[in-house]
């Protein structure tokens, strides 16, 4: 598996916005590197890792916790929104996982990633898939309305009860009217094909489901299939087993929002639902230690104590058999 230093991913993804004063750019220096010959590992099907922040990105809006002013300081810090980029390589199609606020960032990288050559105004992804309604997850679809690309039946994938937010809801419902989005249906549990290598499995979870329900996805590829799941109440409450889920698979992206409870005093960690990666460690320490199944956590809020590179928590993740997905990395499925 081939991957970018997370400096070299932010230094060049952020360059755009240096006209705005925000950040320093390393100048002519390429998003992704291009896609080679293949390798014996390699595939025909990309699984892009796009970000892997919970829903208000790293550094957080009007925090200077140390994680936040790392990040401010040095780019390479900074994590753009969990979504992932799903390339079929040889009929030349992308899709995006989950339309977050930084899908404009997010929709370049993956293009670069593919090396399709750019031209005209509406570059947009073959589809969108969509796992619930809270605002890292969905509202990057204000992109593709009639102030920015304005598409045109542009698919998105989602549950019954998220195309009905969508489609009763303003300013979402003005896409759904003016068909700049076209809504595809998912049914939990039932297999459905993007490309003629790449399938997936919408998987229903417990979360906060104040608008929507929520599911995750079981990735499959030409060799290999991923499970992706960034929002949960926990294991426990799920009614299937997170531990056969992870064994079944050849790399699994989890819910790592939170590394202990004491990242936010004063609030009742129940309500926010997710499970810590303390308890993760703990539920699935043997099924990394057959070392069949990757395991990395995603979604990382910025007070995760695991952020810290040299911190105690990062090191009980290493050393337990983990990691942390980083944005820019790749794995061929």
């Amino acid at each position: 598996m081939k991957k970018m230093e997370r400096r070299d991913f932010f230094n060049a993804i952020l360059g755009g916005w240096t006209g705005l004063g925000l950040l320093h750019s390393r100048k002519n220096f390429s998003i992704y590197p291009k896609v080679q010959a293949k390798k014996p590992d390699k595939t025909g099907v990309l699984v892009q890792v796009l970000g892997t922040a919970q829903d208000g990105g790293i550094p957080h809006i009007g925090c200077y916790c140390q994680n936040c002013l790392h990040a401010r300081e040095d780019a390479g810090f900074s994590r753009l929104i969990s979504s992932l980029g799903l390339i079929d390589l040889e009929e030349k199609k992308y899709f995006i996982l989950d339309a977050t606020p930084d899908i404009r960032l997010q929709s370049d990288a993956v293009r670069d990633r593919l090396g399709t050559e750019k031209q005209g105004r509406k570059n947009a992804p073959h589809a969108i898939l969509l796992t619930h309604a809270h605002i890292g997850h969905y509202t990057g679809l204000m992109f593709f309305g009639y102030e920015g690309m304005s598409t045109q039946n542009l698919p998105v994938h989602c549950t019954y009860r998220m195309a009905r937010f969508l489609s009763d809801n303003g300013p979402w419902s003005q896409l759904v009217r003016l068909e700049n989005i076209s809504l595809h249906t998912l049914h939990p549990g039932k297999e459905f094909s993007l490309t003629s290598r790449i399938s997936l499995i919408p998987l229903l979870v417990p979360h906060r489901n104040e608008y929507s329900d929520t599911i995750g996805f079981r990735i499959s590829g030409e060799k290999k299939k991923l499970l992706y799941i960034t929002d949960i109440q926990s294991w426990e409450s799920w009614n299937r087993s997170i531990v056969e889920e992870t064994e079944n698979v050849d790399i699994a992206l989890l819910d790592g929002t939170f590394y202990s409870p004491d990242e936010l005093p004063g609030r009742d960690m129940s309500q926010i639902g997710h499970p810590l990666i303390q308890t993760s460690l703990k539920t699935l320490e043997e099924v990394a230690k057959k070392g069949q199944t990757r395991i990395y956590f995603t979604h990382l809020n910025h007070t995760n104590l695991a952020l810290a590179p040299e911190g105690d928590a990062r090191k009980k993740i290493t050393d337990k058999g983990f990691q942390l997905a980083s944005d820019g990395e790749e794995f061929f499925l």
